[in-house]
């Protein structure tokens, strides 16, 4: 090996990540000594298409050439098996050096690559104009008559010349380059932001003079497509200095298959691991092997205007696509509760708990359940509580309990052992008195009755999703991790998730299963199995040394807590990912723990492993998240993924219950990729609505991708509760405040506390005495 340094150098610069490629065409992706593309090539895009890669082709060809193109491509990766219209989309043109981007809004042959903006401006192509005259004064020089043909690139709708070609009938290196400098000179001094290369075009020599360079045109293209900056792979095969693909290879993102600048740090040759160095398609497919190409999830840099707009069409598309979802559900929801019209009737929309009218209960006589449900402590209600007009069945001191007890100073919470303590004992007697209640209850089935078995269903399905996030910290806590619930491997674990998976399972047969009988023998089993998990957990803390602070081990709250918009929205995913493929199923710590498994009950054929995803506080935290480089971020360096060589080489599709900048997803789908784990499909809950798009644009955050929004993330059924913010973003200390003008940022927290001050049992040093304090 001649160049070690260079050798390393480019091993160096495969460790980034990339989320797009830019091929040059002719050398690069075309058979030898032809302009035909190499059939091995094919294959090769349409996996990256299959992937979620933008594949970028750019060339000195204008549309003629580009005609070539879509003749070359556009059958064999159309008629490519499991290829998608909307991946055909990710195919981009840049024509002409990068004047103008091509680029398709639907997938017939004549509408493929039809679209086109240009890159470069109005004065720059009438300056090429200027340029024409200059070229003709050559062409009756005595010293050049006869060695070469100007050819234009047009705009064929309008004739706008874009590009000049100079095709040489001579390969005389003495006549080439004097004419090359001649006009390179005189460019640098009238027209420097026109451009000159060098190259060949059909086994002749070319001058090309362009409005556009490619690395300037590659930067643009980066931007319009919300890419990082720098995070397309470049190949080429003219990467000499005179190369027409010199400006676009001259980086650490660059690689030529043939002519190279011998510089150590760019435009690097493609080595295989003896460390040859290979030439043309062979180079590029290796190459394509080699590099890290994944999908962006989350958009850097992108036009925050151009965004704003189409951003407000999806979400239009989605709120009256969401209508007709809906109504399946609802109507599932009238028949088996025939006094309620809807899910909103049943689930709160606000807070997500099971709600009764309060007319429902005054007329209910001799109930159990009713008088479980009204059980008080101080005299206020202990497991239920009012909003104006109904009963909600989640109660301070159990489901709430820490929301409403926990110190709360300065934007900080602090949750004491005590607390602890108090929430487990809280549980056990809710449970008790659940069991007993409806050991007397003579109907179960009566519709009523249903309704408040679901409240008492829904606290066990809270009890159990904090204990199970209760165990991923604790035995965690300074680890990157994948954790299989579903293995039997954990014992506890695997109680955990077996009591979990038969409780969701008989909310949702309840709720969605059209004439669903209940027994008492069902129920029970559910409590009492639920009651051995709680008793378990609560032993173990006893025995363990008191800490100072429990927040991150028993969390209070979950943010999209309705279990109906999460059973709907992981159907939706269900339906539109439209794949029988055998799948694991990985849920996001704290929001998508629950999700894996709501999935595994909607189609238990598909969804193999449970795994939950758990990022260490370097990664995790929102001031370090927003820190990281995407491009260069590698779990390796972070610690690992502890478990995930048990999972390498395996698909899996990520959960999570809500996405707004979509960093958190992006560093999930980069850390799986990083340990040989591909991720097929993403499943969102709620989506950001329009309101927060100042939030996705500020400082150093990013933007969710919504050209992948029912493509690659599936789901997206609901809105995410914030409030609009009408104030400024950073404090007088420099830190940023999400809360509006009126300390708001969560709607349905508001909606939670509120009813906490209304029911009289919170703690004052707690959040919900904080916001009772500013109310007066």
């Amino acid at each position: 090996m001649e160049n070690k340094i260079m050798y390393k150098n480019y091993l160096k610069s495969l460790e980034q990540k990339y989320n797009a490629v830019c091929f040059d065409i002719d050398g690069t992706l075309t058979l030898k000594d032809s302009n035909n593309i190499d059939p091995r090539t094919i294959s090769m895009i349409t996996d990256l298409l299959k992937r979620k890669v933008p594949v970028v082709f750019i060339t000195g060809r204008g549309e003629k050439g580009l005609e070539c193109l879509k003749k070359d491509i556009y059958n064999q990766i159309k008629n490519s098996e499991n290829i998608t219209n909307e991946a055909l989309k990710r195919i981009f043109v840049l024509t002409n050096d990068g004047a103008r981007l091509f680029y398709s809004k639907e997938i017939t042959f004549d509408s493929f690559l039809k679209e086109n903006i240009y890159i470069t401006t109005k004065e720059e192509i009438k300056n090429l104009s200027n340029v024409i005259g200059i070229i003709e004064e050559l062409q009756a020089n005595k010293n050049f008559k006869n060695f070469f043909d100007l050819k234009f690139s047009k705009d064929l709708k309008d004739g706008t010349i874009i590009n000049l070609r100079m095709v040489f009938n001579t390969k005389n290196e003495k006549i080439i380059n004097e004419i090359y400098s001649i006009l390179k000179n005189q460019l640098s001094e009238e027209y420097k932001e026109l451009f000159i290369s060098r190259g060949m075009y059909k086994d002749l020599p070319v001058i090309q003079i362009g409005t556009s360079r490619k690395d300037k045109a590659i930067q643009k293209t980066e931007k319009l497509l919300g890419i990082p900056q720098d995070s397309m792979l470049r190949i080429g095969d003219c990467g000499d200095i005179k190369g027409n693909d010199f400006a676009m290879l001259n980086c650490n993102q660059g690689y030529s298959v043939d002519k190279i600048n011998n510089d150590d740090n760019s435009c690097f040759p493609v080595f295989d691991e003896k460390g040859n160095i290979l030439k043309g398609v062979d180079a590029t497919l290796y190459l394509i092997k080699k590099a890290k190409l994944l999908p962006t999830v989350c958009l850097e840099k992108a036009d925050k205007a151009e965004y704003q707009y189409h951003f407000a069409r999806v979400e239009k598309n989605i709120v009256l696509g969401r209508q007709k979802l809906l109504k399946k559900y609802n109507n599932l929801i009238n028949l088996n509760f025939s006094d309620c019209f809807g899910i909103d009737d049943l689930f709160d929309r606000n807070s997500g708990c099971i709600k009764i009218p309060m007319y429902e209960i005054e007329l209910l006589e001799n109930s159990p359940l009713k008088d479980f449900w009204l059980i008080q402590k101080n005299n206020c209600q202990a497991y239920s509580m009012r909003d104006d007009n109904n009963y909600l069945l989640r109660g301070s001191s159990t489901y709430y309990y820490l929301l409403a007890n926990r110190i709360s100073s300065n934007g900080e919470d602090f949750t004491l052992k005590s607390d602890v303590i108090n929430w487990y004992d809280n549980y056990l007697n809710f449970l008790d008195n659940s069991i007993n209640a409806i050991a007397i209850t003579k109907n179960v089935n009566y519709q009523i009755n249903k309704k408040m078995i679901l409240g008492i269903l829904d606290n066990c399905r809270n009890v159990l999703l904090v204990l199970l996030n209760h165990n991923l910290i604790s035995n965690h806590f300074n680890e990157n991790v994948l954790l299989d619930i579903s293995t039997e491997n954990e014992e506890s674990i695997y109680e955990l998730y077996s009591t979990l998976y038969n409780v969701e399972k008989m909310i949702s047969n309840i709720c969605f299963q059209e004439n669903f009988i209940v027994t008492d023998n069902m129920i029970q089993e559910c409590l009492l199995n639920t009651k051995k998990i709680v008793l378990y957990n609560l032993k173990i803390e006893l025995k363990k040394p008191e800490k100072q602070d429990y927040s991150k081990d028993y969390r209070t709250y979950r943010e999209i807590d309705n279990f109906a918009e999460n059973y709907i929205a992981v159907s939706l995913y269900e339906e539109k990912c439209n794949s029988v493929d055998i799948i694991n199923a990985c849920g996001l710590s704290y929001g998508g723990i629950e999700l894996p498994v709501i999935a595994k009950i909607i189609n238990a054929n598909r969804i193999d492993k449970l795994l939950l995803l758990k990022f260490n506080k370097e990664v995790s935290g929102y001031s370090n998240k927003q820190l990281l480089d995407l491009r260069k971020f590698n779990i390796n360096n972070y610690g690992g993924l502890l478990n995930s060589q048990d999972l390498s080489n395996t698909n899996v599709d990520i959960f999570d219950d809500n996405v707004l900048t979509g960093k958190t997803l992006q560093l999930s789908v980069n850390s799986l990729y990083d340990s040989n784990i591909n991720v097929k499909n993403i499943c969102i809950v709620r989506y950001p609505s329009i309101n927060r798009l100042d939030q996705m644009f500020m400082g150093n955050t990013c933007a969710i991708d919504y050209n992948l929004f029912f493509n690659y993330i599936y789901g997206l059924c609901f809105n995410s509760p914030y409030s609009w913010k009408d104030n400024e973003w950073k404090k007088d200390n420099g830190k940023y405040d999400y809360t509006d003008s009126l300390g708001v940022f969560d709607l349905n927290r508001k909606k939670i506390i509120e009813c906490l001050i209304k029911n009289h049992d919170f703690s004052e040093c707690s959040e919900v005495g904080e916001y009772k304090r500013r109310l007066v």
